[in-house]
């Protein structure tokens, strides 16, 4: 009888020792898988790395281009125009404006018909950053307008015979290509046209703000 009671408490003590092994070996995975888990979520894949690096060099700028015209002193128009751009080392965006309207142009003869011309402005712009907070601006402008069919002596000189060419109004075209270097805050005015007409200075006024 001793002899069947010492057989059950090894087979006891056996049973227990087994149950505290199965829990120990469940303990010790969970804990490699936890382990596991929180060393995935301190690393960051590459990709995500260059993703944040490149949201870090990106730097939104607003760009303000300015027509104004002058006859003499006098300011006789300014149209704004303001371009939302980022400055980045990896892409290559161009902030575009395309403003205007189509004018029917009757061109007359015996085949009269009405044509359809866009007159208005049309601005692409493209910013680089440069050393000691500067950046680099590629601006491409163009801007395009009716003169006003009054056939005055004030308004055109008499070898445009205005007069005589009711349904043919004149367009005037202005083009530039730019390549500044400014700061945030900056402004600069340097281009300056004549009309060949009215005699009539226009001049581009462009402005660089850091967006924040």
């Amino acid at each position: 009888m001793s002899g069947y009671c010492r057989f059950g408490g090894k087979a006891k003590m056996l049973k227990h020792f087994m149950v505290a092994t199965v829990f120990a070996l469940l303990a010790t995975e969970a804990s490699a898988q936890d382990a596991k888990s929180a060393e995935a979520s301190r690393t960051v894949r590459p990709s995500d790395a260059k993703t944040a690096e490149a949201s870090k060099n990106v730097v939104p700028l607003k760009v303000t281009v300015t027509f104004n015209e002058y006859d003499g002193e006098k300011k006789l128009s300014s149209l704004p125009y303001a371009l939302f751009l980022k400055a980045d080392e990896s892409s290559h965006f161009v902030g575009r404006v395309r403003m205007g309207v189509r004018v029917p142009i009757w061109t007359g003869g015996k085949d009269s018909a009405i044509q359809y011309q866009d007159v208005g402005s049309n601005l692409d712009c493209f910013a680089q950053a440069a050393e000691d907070g500067k950046y680099v601006l590629d601006l491409s402008l163009e801007r395009s307008s009716i003169y006003p069919n009054s056939g005055g002596k004030d308004e055109y000189p008499a070898t445009s015979k205005l007069d005589e060419q009711p349904h043919q109004p004149l367009l005037r075209t202005f083009r530039a290509n730019l390549v500044l270097m400014l700061r945030d805050g900056q402004t600069t005015q340097n281009t300056i046209a004549t009309d060949p007409l009215n005699g009539h200075i226009v001049k581009v006024e462009v402005t660089l703000n850091v967006v924040k």
